[in-house]
């Protein structure tokens, strides 16, 4: 056992002076996110507490103002809905781009009342919109498809790092959970018994958190480097027939108490019209969220598929709730509190980590 410790000891020094920056990064950026709809209100009352000047456009206006501003995209998503009449409606566009380097998402919001774009940009532009940029730091470190691939192998480096790091500290797990190792005062001890006791207490989150975010980043891995070029020559400026309020209207008499919560539009006349939202009859805590939809052909209108999470296959069940599980979207706030509280001990682990290796090699 003493070789394994050794070398457990050895890789967790490595491995975390390595991805250490990167694991920084990620719990940071997260722990904003989780507070991201409340702090960007707050941040931004030009864009969310408008005037109320009468009558709101409809989903279906606000659609073809941003299809007409913006043509070619590879997709629209119509992201936000209007949560009161102060508040516009917001788009995620998927846009063309021939690199892999390069981020593929902008945003637009658009006056739920005058129907004019407020703002628009990309996300990893910092000046357009603090969140949005933090949103592509988090997923992608600003490097589009291939910084998702980077941020799924750092995932991979860093449940090595907590892996080891147990491995290393496993006779103190048991004293640790039960509070009996102390926190000293000052000096290498401090730094040391601070690195082992948030290691510890930290590590089940942080795990749950990096296995989720590498099985949400595995798809990017297929198209990479040999499908994106043949997608981006074959999208054009397709614009959706139907009106969009008439199928969220179908939606909701179809399925009474349905909660629609975002519309995937498209850029071709082959993919369906996704009404994404939440069914009243789901009840399972990780199946929250737009986990079921209704399909619609985009030149006909009419329906051509529907998803009830609760009825779906285990692929789509386990990938849902994988997403839930990584962005805390159940338990409320106090989910999310803690998820923040977790995700700010890399930068800590980090700090005393990157301390303890200089001390002992130096």
């Amino acid at each position: 056992m003493k070789t394994i410790t050794k070398w457990a000891f050895r890789w967790h020094g490595w491995l975390g002076l390595s991805s250490g920056l990167f694991f920084l990064i990620l719990g940071i950026t997260g722990s904003l996110l989780l507070f991201r709809h409340d702090l960007d209100r707050a941040l931004n009352p030009d864009i969310y507490h408008r005037p109320d000047s009468g009558l709101m456009i409809s989903a279906d206006s606000a659609y073809r103002i941003v299809a007409e501003a913006f043509p070619g995209l590879e997709k629209i998503v119509l992201h936000d809905f209007p949560l009161s009449s102060e508040e516009p409606y917001e788009f995620m566009l998927y846009r063309k781009t021939k690199s892999p380097y390069n981020n593929h998402l902008s945003f637009a919001f658009v006056d739920s009342h005058q129907g004019i774009i407020l703002r628009q940009g990309n996300y990893e532009e910092l000046g357009g919109s603090f969140f949005r940029w933090i949103y592509a730091m988090h997923y992608s470190f600003l490097l589009g498809r291939i910084g998702q691939a980077i941020c799924a192998i750092v995932g991979i480096l860093l449940l090595l790092t907590i892996v080891s790091g147990l491995v290393v500290y496993r006779k103190y797990i048991r004293k640790v959970i039960l509070f009996q190792v102390p926190l000293y005062k000052q000096g290498r001890r401090l730094y040391s018994s601070l690195h082992r006791v948030v290691g510890v207490w930290s590590a089940l989150i942080n795990i749950v958190l990096l296995v989720t975010g590498v099985w949400m980043n595995i798809p990017v891995f297929q198209p990479l480097f040999s499908d994106h070029q043949t997608m981006v020559q074959q999208q054009g400026s397709f614009k959706a027939k139907p009106n969009l309020d008439k199928l969220l209207n179908y939606c909701k008499i179809a399925a009474p108490g349905f909660d629609p919560i975002a519309i995937n539009i498209p850029k071709d006349n082959k993919s369906p019209i996704l009404v994404r939202g939440h069914l009243p009859s789901t009840t399972f805590f990780l199946f929250s969220g737009k986990a079921s939809n209704f399909a619609f052909d985009p030149v006909h209108a009419n329906l051509t598929g529907h998803m009830d999470i609760e009825k779906a296959d285990f692929l789509k069940k386990i990938s849902w709730a994988i997403y839930q599980l990584h962005i805390g979207g159940f338990g409320g706030y106090l989910v999310k509190f803690i998820y923040a509280l977790i995700g700010l001990t890399p930068a800590l682990l980090t700090m005393t980590g990157t301390y303890l290796w200089y001390k002992r090699n130096w």
